[in-house]
């Protein structure tokens, strides 16, 4: 049987009980936050590859709604993806550690690939590849029917 004295010691933590538990959560506090942010390669990676699907795709359709050739002009060095409608002209970078490359047919890389939407729904374009550590990928454009392609490399 426990008595009356027993029971009131079991109530709580003690401030020594206490004062442990806080430092032993400070250090380890300290040492994730001295250890930096934590990056994910995948999450990057498909960041920049939605950034660069959606910048296609809105060329497309931009291209089907209002009848007029879109034009993506993709810059490998500076990572700069430029929309041309017209006079209109809208500037988009990739940002972080993804590299972006144009094959060429016969070897090689090319700086500059131009791509283009008609309204008609066909496309032109080089082929462009992303990378970044071990994930890569490959962006293709049907001639024929306009489809944005990807391939996993």
């Amino acid at each position: 049987m426990t008595s009356r004295t027993d029971m009131q010691n079991d109530r709580g933590f003690t401030l020594l009980e206490v004062t442990v538990v806080l430092v032993i959560a400070g250090l380890l506090l300290g040492l994730a936050m001295a250890r930096g942010p934590f990056h994910s390669t995948s999450v990057t990676f498909g960041a920049a590859r939605a950034k660069v699907l959606h910048v296609l795709r809105a060329a497309q359709d931009r291209a089907l709604t209002s009848g007029l050739a879109v034009t993506v002009i993709m810059d490998a060095e500076q990572r700069d993806l430029m929309t041309v409608l017209g006079k209109t002209v809208h500037h988009d970078r990739l940002t972080g550690p993804v590299r972006a490359f144009i094959p060429q047919q016969h070897g090689g890389m090319l700086t500059r690939g131009v791509f283009r939407f008609d309204p008609d729904g066909t496309a032109s374009g080089p082929p462009l590849a992303l990378l970044l550590g071990q994930h890569s990928e490959l962006i293709t454009l049907s001639p024929i029917t306009g489809r944005i392609l990807t391939h996993v490399q």
